[in-house]
């Protein structure tokens, strides 16, 4: 099957990469297995052009990087989400945008390209049927074993224009923190495009009301956060203006996130 994609597509101009297998759950699996096909795959597709991308299977961003010595045009996709946990869902704002931050430091530190290949603006995992018909969710408590977190009202099923202004930032500062982590490594993609409903996901819906940023580069936050020795490391500036024309908001939000003086 991968020879047959790779003879019917690899070459056309608008394929830039194939995937060998999408979400292999390592944790369940023999990750001896999952390795070999992934070598297996690669040599059926290192002469094309495309990139070769393989997903982490869920062993964790930097557990692969010694692996793939001597492989070229390869590609380390990984998927982050902060909603599927009980623990991650309940987390305010500034502990989604720091978990963030924290993974792009860990893609940027793998050795390899790597690209979050889907994340969301999802705060909350509460879009219809996400986590399975009629299963309910975390963040209203209704999917059991969870505890109840706030109200899924609106964020069930809707539209961005419809979303309080306090969901609409909330959702609009999450996205931003994202786009700055994954871009300090080789990048990323959202999902998903378009949906039937689910506001936190439909990036389509998200650009019409201005809360996903276009151009991409027009952000109304710009937070870097790297880790070093017993200390934080800061850059917080608007592009493309200086310091010195930070708007109000981000302003506010960085204090919050970090109450002491800087």
């Amino acid at each position: 099957m991968l020879n047959k994609i790779r003879d019917d597509h690899a070459s056309h101009p608008a394929v830039s990469a194939i995937q060998l297998l999408n979400e292999p759950l390592g944790p369940s699996l023999d990750m001896n297995v999952v390795r070999q096909f992934y070598m297996d795959g690669w040599g059926n597709l290192k002469n094309s052009e495309v990139a070769i991308t393989f997903h982490d299977a869920f062993q964790g961003v930097t557990s692969w990087g010694n692996w793939g010595a001597g492989m070229w045009n390869l590609l380390l996709d990984t998927h982050h989400y902060e909603i599927f946990d009980n623990g991650m869902v309940s987390q305010d704002l500034n502990g989604h945008i720091k978990q963030a931050c924290d993974f792009g430091n860990q893609m940027a530190s793998t050795g390899k390209n790597t690209i979050a290949g889907e994340w969301t603006g999802g705060l909350t995992d509460c879009a219809k049927w996400l986590n399975g018909k009629d299963k309910g969710a975390r963040y209203d408590g209704t999917l059991s074993g969870s505890s109840k977190v706030g109200d899924c009202a609106g964020k069930y099923t809707g539209s961005v224009a419809a979303l309080s202004n306090d969901d609409k930032y909330n959702i609009g500062r999450f996205i931003e923190a994202q786009l700055d982590a994954y871009e300090k490594a080789a990048g990323w993609i959202f999902w998903t495009w378009k949906t039937e409903g689910a506001p936190e996901w439909d990036m389509q819906d998200l650009l019409a009301n201005g809360i996903f940023p276009q151009p991409l580069t027009s952000r109304k936050c710009k937070l870097f956060l790297r880790t070093a020795p017993l200390t934080w490391m800061l850059t917080f500036y608007d592009r493309p203006q200086p310091v010195r024309l930070l708007s109000i908001s981000c302003l506010t939000f960085l204090f919050q996130l970090f109450p002491w003086p800087i």
